[in-house]
């Protein structure tokens, strides 16, 4: 996997592997379905009159937009912190899985679209950070620089 040196707006110029390029299709477009299938299943396809939309739109529909930019830019730190929301609407997929008692098939939608998204954000910010050389460095790396830091700082401190 090759490296990029230049991190500054990188994730827009540097090449991209072919694998990288699919787990990024897969994540923007599940993500992307999603954020379109939200509105329609908690307003359009709720059987309930009575139930009050705005609330499940408001804590999980809402915060997924805050995300779009990033994601079609194809930020891999976007890519990242986007699977923090989607936690979320993994808890009330999960949970309507359970306990509702309509037509299943429209939660299983959301909880498979949900899965597409999760992977391919998950697996396209992990490769494509190392690929731009954004990858948190080793412990081992860190302790051999602080140990070559200190050393040089007593050598100084001797003379």
């Amino acid at each position: 996997m090759q490296k990029f040196e230049n991190v500054q707006d990188a994730f827009k110029n540097a090449p991209m592997a072919q694998f990288v390029k699919k787990l990024k299709i897969l994540g923007l477009s599940s993500y992307l379905l999603l954020v379109a299938y939200y509105p329609i299943l908690l307003i359009a396809l709720d059987p309930d009159e009575n139930t009050t939309s705005y609330i499940p739109m408001t804590l999980f529909w809402l915060p997924m937009l805050f995300a779009i930019k990033g994601l079609i830019q194809g930020n891999p730190y976007t890519y990242a912190w986007s699977n923090f929301v989607l936690m979320w609407c993994f808890i009330h997929g999960l949970t309507s899985l359970w306990t509702y008692t309509g037509n299943i098939v429209f939660i299983i939608i959301e909880v498979l679209l949900l899965t597409g998204a999760f992977i391919g954000n998950t697996y396209f910010a992990r490769y494509r950070g190392r690929e731009l050389g954004l990858a948190l460095p080793k412990i081992k790396e860190i302790k051999e620089q602080e140990k070559a830091f200190f050393e040089k700082r007593l050598k100084d401190t001797d003379i």
